[in-house]
């Protein structure tokens, strides 16, 4: 079971609120095999709490709050993710998640030339994974 928390980058509480935690459990999972990875729980973590995904979760929706965006943070069994730009820091000190230190700002800027770099790779791979899954139904 992975525990994870949620925490907005201009949020200025000095605590992380139990509404903004929760866990994920591969054993309530009829389709996994296997314990997530932190990668994947990542992956879960930004579909459900950003408006407009199709699977925001019901603990996003009822806190009624804005979606996650860069710069947000997400604990997975007491590890901090800062959400960069494209993909994750891994292991941001807690005294940077709190604001009590500055930014490590690695990783926020990118070119144009990364952006299309990193969407293309996307593209092949979801390419790639669709039709993996085509012909697996054929």
């Amino acid at each position: 079971m992975k525990h994870v928390s949620v925490r907005y980058h201009d949020d200025t509480s000095k605590r992380i609120s139990s509404d903004w935690q929760f866990h994920y459990d591969w054993m309530l999972d009829a389709n996994a095999d296997r314990e997530y990875t932190d990668p994947e729980v990542l992956d879960f973590v930004w579909e459900q709490w950003n408006a407009g995904s199709g699977y925001e979760s019901k603990q996003f929706l009822n806190l009624n709050v804005r979606s996650m965006m860069v710069g947000d943070y997400v604990n997975i069994d007491g590890v901090w993710h800062e959400c960069l730009p494209l993909g994750w820091s891994i292991n941001v000190p807690w005294e940077e998640v709190m604001g009590d230190k500055p930014k490590n700002k690695s990783g926020h800027e990118l070119t144009e030339k990364e952006i299309v770099k990193a969407l293309v790779k996307q593209m092949r791979l979801d390419h790639h994974i669709q039709n993996d899954e085509m012909s697996l139904t054929e």
